[in-house]
C-alpha cells in the first residue's frame, strides 16, 4: 500500500486543455504515487506521455513513456535525481492511467509537475504538486539556570512556525530566533527566558502538511527538584544543617493542592494521635529512622503516580522562628503521541537534598 498521506485539495478543473490535480504530500523516505489520468478509459498503451518536474529556467525529465519505450530500458534524457526511482503503472495503461511512483522521496523532489499527452489534439497536461515534508523533533536546552531556554530545529521543510509554551499551552514571548535556509531544508534557532518554575514545550508546526511536533522540558527556578519516572521511589530530603539529633522532636511534610495542604508524614514522638494522614499516601511514606540522629527528616515515596506532582514542605514546629523547607516533585508518566507528539523527558531519578539553617 502506497504511502500517500494527504490531498489537501481535489480540485479538477480543465480549461483550455489545462487539468489541475491535487497536491500530494508525502513525508521524506516514503512513496509518492502522483496521479495523471485521462478520464476516459482509453488504451494508451501505444500513446506517449511525459512527465517533468517544473523548474525555474528548464524543466526536468522525471519519466517518458513512448509506446513501452522507457527511461529504466536505457532510453537517454532523464535527469540523475530521478535515475532509478521512478516506475509507472503498466497494468493501468489500458484504462488511460499514466500516473507515476517515486521512490524514497527527497526534500528536493518537492514541486511542480506536469504530465503531458502531446499527441492528444486538443494537448492535455496534468499539473500536480508534491510536498515531501521533513519534520524532525525539535531539540532543546535550558542555558543557564536562571530560565535561559533554546530550541533548535534542524533540516524542516517546509518551513515551520516554531514557538515556546507554557504548561497552559500558551505562547511564550522569545528574545531571540534565528533562521537559516540550505538545501531546501530550515534551520530555526530560538531562544527565550522563563521565569517561572514548569513545564514548556517547543512546538514546532507545519501548516502545509497538517503536522505539528513538539520537546518538553522542566525548568526549575527558586525550588530545589525531584524528578522520578512514574511507578518508582522518590526520596525527598530535609535535613537541619546543624546536623543535631531529631529523634525526640516533631517535623511534618506536606503537600501543596488547590483545596489545602494535604498531610503527607508526621513524625512526633510526643503525639500519640498522628492520624489525618491524606489517604492518597497512606502506606506509601516513611522516614530514615537511623538518619533522624543527624538532623536528618527525609521522607521516601513509595510507587509514585502522577497525581503525586507538586509542591512538598517539610516543617520543624521545635524551632523558633518555625522553619521550612519546600521541594517540587515531578513524575513523569512518559506519554505517548496525539496530534501534538510530546518527546519523551529524559528521566533523573535522584535526590536533592535541603539544609536549613537554625
Amino acid at each position: 500500500m502506497e504511502l500517500l498521506l494527504l490531498f489537501l485539495s481535489f480540485c479538477f478543473l480543465t480549461l483550455s486543455g489545462l487539468t489541475f490535480e491535487p497536491t500530494v504530500v508525502v513525508k521524506e523516505g516514503d512513496s509518492a504515487i502522483l496521479p495523471c489520468s485521462l478520464n476516459t478509459n482509453v488504451n494508451i498503451e501505444s500513446a506517449l506521455f511525459d512527465w517533468k518536474k517544473v523548474e525555474q529556467h528548464s524543466n526536468k525529465e522525471v519519466f517518458l513513456y513512448d509506446k513501452a519505450d522507457v527511461y529504466s530500458n536505457g532510453r537517454p534524457g532523464q535527469v540523475e535525481q530521478f535515475k532509478g526511482r521512478v516506475s509507472h503503472f503498466p497494468e493501468e495503461l489500458e484504462h488511460g492511467n499514466a500516473s507515476i511512483r517515486i521512490e524514497n522521496t527527497k526534500v528536493a523532489d518537492s514541486g511542480n509537475y506536469t504530465c503531458e499527452f502531446p499527441r492528444i489534439q486538443p494537448e492535455k497536461i496534468f499539473h500536480i504538486e508534491l510536498i515531501v515534508g521533513a519534520a524532525p523533533e525539535p531539540v532543546v536546552s535550558i542555558l543557564d539556570g536562571k530560565g535561559l531556554l533554546e530550541c533548535r530545529v534542524k533540516g524542516a521543510f517546509p518551513k515551520p512556525t516554531v514557538e515556546w509554551w507554557d504548561s497552559s499551552n500558551k505562547t511564550v514571548p522569545s528574545d531571540k530566533k534565528e533562521i537559516s535556509e540550505r538545501e531546501h531544508r530550515f534551520y530555526i534557532t530560538l531562544q527565550t527566558t522563563v521565569s517561572n518554575t514548569g513545564r514548556y514545550r517547543c512546538v514546532t508546526t507545519q501548516e502545509e502538511i497538517h503536522h505539528q511536533i513538539s520537546t518538553d522540558t522542566f525548568v526549575a527556578l527558586n525550588e530545589q527538584t525531584v524528578i522520578v519516572k512514574e511507578g518508582d521511589d522518590a526520596i525527598l530530603s530535609c535535613s537541619l544543617k546543624t546536623r543535631e539529633s531529631i529523634e525526640s522532636k516533631p517535623f511534618s511534610w506536606t503537600k501543596e493542592g488547590p483545596a489545602g495542604q494535604k498531610k503527607v508524614f508526621l513524625y512526633d514522638t510526643s503525639n500519640n494521635d498522628l492520624t489525618g494522614q491524606d489517604k492518597q499516601f497512606k502506606g506509601r511514606v516513611s522516614n530514615f529512622p537511623e538518619g533522624l540522629k543527624h538532623g536528618d527528616a527525609s521522607i521516601t515515596i513509595k510507587n509514585t503516580k502522577v497525581t503525586d506532582t507538586g509542591k512538598y514542605i517539610c516543617s520543624f514546629s521545635h524551632l523558633q522562628p518555625k522553619r521550612n523547607a519546600e521541594i517540587l516533585l515531578l513524575v513523569d508518566a512518559l506519554s505517548g503521541t496525539g496530534m501534538i507528539k510530546a518527546t519523551v523527558l529524559s528521566v533523573i531519578c535522584g535526590m536533592i537534598g535541603f539544609f536549613v539553617a537554625v
